[in-house]
């Protein structure tokens, strides 16, 4: 999450939204970059802590839940990968979320057995972006990343020029992750932003 005072602004960070995108960006342009919380905490807790914040312009983004899934997946692969080949034991470097995600042997146990057993990986994305009476000013989409990016940053007189996805995991479409268990299994945990945002699989 990112909070500029001078601009009256505040970025609540989503995972797997293409939030390093925007925090870049943003700290690329603003001098009075700060937070008050964890990088992806929900924005009960961020004003919880400064409830002026809620007179700020407030912004996040979501993204269609099952490619969102595969996305962290495939951060997960690759960081299981990379501590394999640096020889890292994971049950020192990582926490509990990374250590355990990375016991499933494949996609299908992390969104079968992973949206149980952690409460980050079943939140709804709508959950990060309002609280009982407040609601983002606007929320952006990552498969519009470029236009909407565009639309937040131009609120605040600011610039995406350079905009490039950071963090974007390689893979192919996220279709070909799924059987009938796993897209009933996200469409189920995730009917809120489902609902919300019209998204289909």
């Amino acid at each position: 999450m990112i909070i500029s005072d001078e601009h009256k602004l505040l970025f609540v960070h989503v995972q797997k939204t293409g939030g390093v995108t925007l925090t870049n960006l943003l700290k690329s342009q603003l001098t009075d970059v700060r937070s008050n919380e964890k990088r992806h905490a929900p924005l009960r807790r961020i004003l919880r802590k400064e409830p002026d914040l809620a007179d700020y312009w407030i912004f996040g983004f979501v993204r269609n839940p099952w490619d969102r899934m595969v996305s962290w997946w495939s951060m997960i692969e690759n960081w299981r990968d990379w501590s394999d080949r640096k020889g890292l034991d994971t049950e020192e470097k990582w926490n509990h979320f990374w250590r355990g995600s990375m016991e499933y042997p494949d996609f299908e146990q992390f969104v079968l057995r992973g949206t149980e057993d952690f409460p980050r990986l079943r939140k709804p994305q709508l959950e990060y972006l309002q609280t009982a009476n407040r609601r983002a000013d606007f929320i952006g989409r990552t498969e519009r990343l470029s236009e909407d990016s565009r639309f937040a940053l131009e609120h605040f007189g600011l610039s995406t020029e350079g905009l490039t996805h950071d963090n974007k995991s390689k893979r192919t479409g996220y279709r070909d992750y799924y059987n009938a268990a796993t897209r009933a299994k996200v469409a189920e945990v995730f009917d809120k932003d489902i609902r919300a945002f019209d998204y289909e699989f």
